[in-house]
């Protein structure tokens, strides 16, 4: 027979708080079960046996009582793998000890075990751990008390710790009355059985009254009352089962009633023809989901609503019919939506021309928008956030495949100078002549940015020291032979740059590529300092360094 129990409980549909609360409630009946089956006999083996038997279940009581405490605050997250495992191994230790009793350190006896005994370590550490246990959770129910939860969560919650506060008071006063203090007092068998009664007791009442295993059925009903079409299930002889809240708007159901589908429909003044039809289906021999639209009067008999009505069989594994789910939702609104729709779509397909050049103008706004957003609108050059944006895209693969690039940065040598004699309108035609003369030697993966206000910065992927350098020479002595309009007859402006070389070869560590923004703050710094370094050297002159 237990076995049965266990299998049938077990293999049923069942809420894992279902679960829990009847293992505990079962460890619970243990107790009393082995104390009165060791006063049926007078042999002290089989005494013994039911003794620790009853002082095992006590230390599955402890655990219980922290499991079924999870579960009914919320926490069962917290019943990981590794925790199971720290809280089942010293309970199971503790169950093997009471058991095997070796050498009397459980209990020692004398003669009739249940009048003669005296308990050892083993006793006082199963005391310990059910106190700890019984702390926790404590614990775990005042937490859960203090995080505010909801009126029927705190009736749970509440519920758990009454029952605790009395199993622990009874359990103590078991314990003080029949062990500690056990020569003042005479035997006083059953305290902690009637603890234990008495908690069931406390518990069975609870759940009724707070109908905390019926939470499955409340929420299928809150879910079905919150549905905005009608719901009823009926059975194979159209009997309402079940009947939703919303069903009121379209039909007058009530558990229990039949359900005369053809009469409805009559009233509802549906044609004869398609009230045959929809009834022959719908009671076919084999059972068909149908489906029929109705036209009835809505809320408060003003005009007409379009219903859809919906019968679908419910059937067994053997194809039985056991009963149907009737529907009713109002689709009024879909189907002004639909007639709206089709006036829309002949509205747009006369419109769908304007649209398409208003997509053909956007996509020019867009380009150009983009074209600002990322050049120098004095100079035409990239600006310094596309510059940042594009290295960052591409220094990863950099230096995942260890690939050289190098870093230029040039300045205008004496710039505020020629703003200072020629004006600030000659000065940006300065700026925007040496950009020209820079972007005419430059390969075309090369970038070009105006980094801020006289200096630049060139990008040159795929390129070693050697090539970086080279190339710096030939950019040096080509804004030096650019001659530079002033706007006076025959006077011509010729500037030097100083310019700064950064190259990059070889391995770099993982950390560079994984912070990009911070290691291309690093190559830019780099640069600078040989910019400015070329610029202490008496400005007209470059300066390499490599970045290994």
């Amino acid at each position: 027979m237990l076995g049965l129990f266990f299998y049938l409980f077990l293999h049923n549909p069942m809420t894992r708080l279902h679960k829990v609360y009847l293992l505990f409630h079962f460890s619970m009946m243990l107790w009393p079960l082995t104390q009165f089956a060791a006063r049926t006999t007078d042999n002290p083996h089989f005494q013994l046996f039911y003794i620790s038997a009853s002082f095992s279940s006590l230390a599955l009581q402890g655990a219980g009582w922290l499991v079924l405490t999870f579960f009914l605050t919320g926490q069962s997250y917290l019943l990981t793998r590794r925790a199971s495992t720290a809280l089942a191994v010293p309970v199971a230790l503790t169950v093997i000890g009471i058991l095997a009793n070796p050498r009397g350190l459980f209990v020692r006896t004398g003669g009739d075990i249940w009048v003669q005994r005296e308990y050892g370590p083993i006793f006082w550490i199963l005391f310990a751990e059910i106190v700890l246990l019984c702390l926790l959770s404590m614990i775990c129910i005042v937490k859960a008390l203090r995080r505010g939860v909801t009126p029927r969560h705190r009736s749970q919650v509440g519920m758990a710790l009454k029952g605790l506060l009395l199993f622990l008071a009874f359990g103590w006063a078991d314990l003080l009355v029949n062990v500690v203090f056990s020569p003042y007092f005479p035997d006083i068998p059953g305290i902690t059985s009637l603890g234990l009664a008495l908690s069931a007791l406390y518990f069975t009442t609870s759940i009724q009254r707070y109908r905390v295993f019926d939470i499955v059925r409340i929420a299928q009903k809150d879910i079905a009352d919150s549905l905005a079409a009608g719901l009823i299930v009926i059975d194979a002889h159209d009997v309402v089962l079940e009947c939703n809240r919303s069903m009121e708007s379209y039909m007058a159901a009530k558990t229990g009633d039949r359900v005369d589908l053809a009469a409805f429909l009559r009233e509802c003044g549906t044609d004869t023809a398609e009230t045959e039809a929809f009834m022959a289906k719908y009671g076919s021999v084999i059972p068909e989901r149908v489906q029929m639209e109705l036209a009835i009067p809505g809320p408060d008999a003003v005009g007409m609503r379009h219903v859809l009505l919906d019968a679908s069989p419910i059937l067994s594994g053997t194809k039985e019919l056991l009963g149907r789910v009737i529907s009713m939702q109002d689709v009024t609104e879909i189907r002004y939506l639909v007639e709206e729709k089709n006036r829309q779509n002949e509205m747009l397909q006369l419109r769908n021309r304007e649209l398409v050049q208003i997509q053909e103008e956007l996509f020019k706004a867009n380009l150009k928008l983009e074209q600002m957003a990322t050049t120098d609108s004095l100079t035409g050059c990239y600006n310094r956030r596309f510059l940042m944006q594009r290295l960052e895209h591409e220094m990863a693969a950099n230096i995942r495949y260890h690939i050289p690039f190098a870093v230029i940065m040039f300045d205008i040598d004496l710039f505020k100078q020629i703003n200072d004699s020629y004006g600030h309108l000659i000065g940006d035609e300065v700026l925007f002549g040496t950009a020209e003369a820079v972007r005419g030697i430059l390969r075309r993966s090369d970038l070009l940015a105006r980094y801020g206000g006289e200096e630049f910065a060139i990008y040159l992927p795929h390129t070693n020291r050697q090539q970086a350098e080279k190339l710096a020479e030939r950019l040096k002595e080509t804004v030096e032979s650019n001659r530079i309009v002033t706007g006076t007859a025959g006077l011509y402006i010729s500037i030097t740059i100083s310019v700064g070389v950064l190259s990059v070869e070889g391995r770099q560590t993982p950390s560079e590529a994984r912070e990009s923004a911070a290691y291309i703050r690093h190559l830019f710094e780099q640069a600078d300092a040989a910019l400015y370094e070329a610029k202490n050297n008496g400005r007209n002159c470059i300066v390499g360094r490599k970045l290994a």
